[in-house]
């Protein structure tokens, strides 16, 4: 465990890329079900969402993120490095959501932190999370990273405007 926790956190810092984590469908699998529960359980405290609408979220995000990085992988003939970019997505999704977001969201309910400053350290986040996409599509597809920052641009609006009008979140 300390040593996946280590590796996605390299990968968050840009020292290691998607090509460093193990090609294992039984760790992306792991990494599903508790990025599942972790996003689930943001959405319903966070957001308000119900239960429900918290879990179509989450399955709808990661399905995007899933079928956006297959596509890209395909159209670049790099489908044999699919396994390995879609954990480290994985991975990282699941890393930032319990190291970042889960800790700032529980000093935002005890009131440590005001919605102003909330608000900026969120942007923080978000842009960060595109840079560490960004750094994994430019390794994982050969790329340089103005490409993969375009790409990862693109798989946020397509995620953020399609789950505003399929979930109305």
């Amino acid at each position: 465990m300390e040593a996946i926790t280590r590796l996605f956190g390299s990968i968050c810092l840009f020292k290691k890329g998607p090509e460093s984590v193990p090609a294992s469908i039984n760790l992306l699998i792991i990494l599903l079900f508790s990025n599942f529960l972790t996003e689930t359980f943001l959405g319903f405290t966070v957001y308000s969402l119900g239960l429900l609408s918290s879990a179509l979220l989450s399955i709808l995000s990661v399905s995007l993120l899933m079928a956006f990085t297959w596509f890209w992988l395909t159209i670049f003939k790099l489908s044999d490095r699919a396994l390995q970019t879609l954990t480290a997505f994985i991975g990282i999704s699941l890393f930032i959501n319990i190291f970042c977001f889960l800790p700032i969201t529980l000093l935002w309910s005890v009131g440590i932190l005001r919605d102003d400053s909330l608000g900026l350290i969120y942007l923080f986040l978000i842009v960060w999370n595109l840079a560490i996409y960004a750094h994994i599509y430019r390794k994982s597809l050969n790329i340089s990273f103005f490409l993969g920052f375009a790409l990862s641009i693109t798989l946020f609006i397509t995620i953020n405007t399609l789950t505003s009008q399929i979930l109305g979140v």
